[in-house]
């Protein structure tokens, strides 16, 4: 596609002769002057940032409608902010990206000015110029690192008869370059605060669930220093120590691997791996657990269909989502695990009925497999490893807990 040049700054100040060359340029650097001096101010929102640089994009470019866009993967194009003495737009409106001008931009991933939309034989019939009549347009893409956010763009039902210059070029893509750095900024402490609030859950965690262990081990420790006790004794108190050590261990380990996986240091080894078979494991791996709960596992999966995932992570996952189905349904309550084959992905989900606050075997899971207390981050991170996302429903009194996986 050829897109119109932006004018040489020299040729745009030759243009017009109405207006002294030292004027026009008195009038570029004052331009300057104010987007440098926006893009270095502080907003305490993005909202904010947004609205003061399309107010100074209208007076700048001399366009009468501005706005800020954001592009979704499924090419939605919503409104983030806009002004325009047009009614019909308004801030949070969503259209097709194909009905907008913006096309062209997230397409060509460049600057694009429109002098006169109604001289382009490719943008003329547009629904947007058949309606508004908008003429003139001026764009540049928002790029919050090295991925496409939306647009910034500009435009008027009256053409630019001088086209658009390479000043005005570099104006725009400062502002967009800007906008993009900002929700960048945003973005990292947003991630910042909820690394934050997790790791002060965490320092809860331990302080609860590994201070018991270590406190009963450093008891019976004690216990076995005493003088005169016999070998039957001592070997009574070694074998109470292994308990609680193996808990111990077990959490940290836990934390090291919940780490691991957040900050992308965990390789997976994903090989094919049969569905059925995984389920058998997982089911078999809680076994006592959910005999002594009186809870029934109902197993219903499609024969033959092997799916890609790290085996190991992929049996831990189930076995935190089925131990805390079995820990919350009632006695003599029933657990369902299926897996269906959907198109290219095969869908597992976990359903039990809820038991009462009253019902729940907190004891028994407290002495059958101790209590790490975020399990379902660990399953998070393990599933959005695999690209793939928890989804946690209730239905009445029926809890699911599905996700998907990609068929080999």
């Amino acid at each position: 596609m050829i897109y119109p040049s932006f004018v040489e700054d020299q040729a745009y100040l030759d243009m017009d002769s109405t207006v002294s060359e030292k004027e026009q340029l008195q009038a570029m650097l004052s331009n300057l002057t104010r987007i440098h001096l926006l893009t270095a101010n502080k907003f305490d929102s993005l909202d904010d940032l947004i609205r003061e640089y399309l107010i100074s994009g209208i007076e700048v470019f001399g366009l009468e409608t501005g706005i800020v866009s954001q592009v979704s993967e499924e090419g939605v194009y919503r409104v983030c902010d806009v002004i325009s003495p047009l009614e019909v737009l308004h801030k949070g409106q969503e259209f097709m990206l194909e009905d907008t001008y913006c096309r062209e931009v997230v397409r060509s991933q460049q600057v694009l000015g429109f002098p006169e939309v109604g001289r382009l034989d490719y943008m003329n019939c547009h629904p947007v110029y058949q309606n508004l009549k908008l003429e003139a347009y001026l764009s540049a893409p928002i790029f919050v690192g090295d991925s496409l956010f939306g647009t910034l763009n500009f435009t008027s039902i009256c053409a630019r008869t001088r086209g658009f210059s390479q000043h005005e070029h570099n104006l725009i893509l400062l502002m967009a370059n800007s906008i993009g750095s900002f929700i960048l900024i945003r973005n990292k402490e947003d991630r910042l605060v909820a690394l934050n609030e997790k790791m002060k859950r965490f320092v809860g965690y331990v302080a609860h669930d590994l201070r018991s262990p270590l406190g009963s081990i450093i008891g019976y420790a004690r216990m076995g220093a005493r003088d005169g006790l016999s070998e039957e004794r001592l070997r009574d108190i070694v074998k109470k120590i292994q308990q609680p050590a193996e808990r111990a261990l077990e959490f940290v380990s836990t934390i090291l691997e919940n780490a691991a996986l957040s900050t992308g240091k965990l390789c997976l080894v994903i090989t094919p791996v049969p569905v059925d078979r995984l389920l058998e494991e997982v089911i078999e791996a809680v076994a006592i657990f959910s005999h002594a709960s009186s809870v029934t596992i109902h197993l219903a999966c499609d024969g033959d269909v092997m799916v890609e995932c790290d085996a190991k992570r992929m049996h831990q996952s189930l076995t935190n989502l089925l131990i805390n189905a079995i820990k919350y349904t009632p006695k003599q309550g029933k657990v369902s695990v299926t897996a269906q084959a959907l198109g290219e992905e095969c869908q597992i989900s976990i359903s039990n009925l809820i038991a009462s606050e009253a019902d729940v075997k907190s004891s028994e899971y407290e002495r059958l497999y101790g209590s790490v207390g975020f399990g379902l981050d660990i399953v998070r991170e393990v599933l959005n490893a695999h690209n793939t996302k928890l989804d946690l429903t209730e239905e009445g009194n029926t809890y699911n807990a599905t996700f998907s996986l990609r068929i080999q």
